[in-house]
């Protein structure tokens, strides 16, 4: 015989097969899943801007309606750097208030020295250059001065008029930056690198 006839395969190795086959989509599953999860809580994660402290970079929608501002995704591992947009925990220091999510753009690093002067932010006494800004900043702050300590940024709203930021509540300590912003989602479904 130039080709040999192969049995028929009996129902139960066809169920064998079925079943293995079925496992191996549910372990793939599973561990997607997993993985997924994983991500989420240790890697990347969201938060939706809402207020007005970084316009006109950010988008914080209209405040009367929760959650109509831009979402930002956070790398949560990421090494932060001046320039970056983060998403921190801030305790406002009253027993009632829980610590509350804040969105601004670092300024300074442990060891720089951060200064306002004739309207202009200067970092360790070099001007800034800051085209994101909306209008010039007013001159509250002018002749201040702040050395960052050790573990800390100095972080500021794009909106220097109207931003709570390290000007009024002071540095915030590294281990309370949930994430550093890589992608902002607009309100209107666009994508854009911050």
């Amino acid at each position: 015989m130039d080709d040999e006839l192969k049995a028929p395969e009996s129902v139960s190795q066809r169920r064998k097969r079925i079943i293995a086959a079925i496992v191996a989509l549910l372990v793939v599953a599973v561990l997607a899943v997993t993985c997924a999860l994983l991500v989420r809580e240790y890697v990347v994660t969201t938060f939706i801007v809402n207020g007005d402290s970084m316009r006109p970079t950010l988008d914080g929608g209209d405040p009367s309606v929760p959650g109509d501002g831009e979402k930002l995704l956070l790398n949560r591992v990421a090494k932060i750097k001046r320039g970056d947009i983060v998403v921190f925990l801030y305790d406002w220091g009253a027993a009632e208030d829980a610590p509350y999510s804040l969105v601004k753009r670092v300024i300074g690093l442990a060891g720089d020295t951060v200064s306002v002067a004739d309207g202009k932010v200067h970092l360790n006494g070099e001007p800034l250059e800051e085209d994101y800004l909306a209008e010039p900043m007013n001159d509250i702050y002018d002749g201040k001065s702040w050395t960052v300590p050790e573990g800390h940024l100095f972080v500021m709203g794009d909106n220097r008029n109207n931003s709570s930021d390290s000007r009024a509540i002071g540095f915030v300590p590294e281990e309370n930056v949930t994430g550093k912003c890589f992608l902002i989602v607009e309100r209107d479904g666009g994508l854009r690198i911050p």
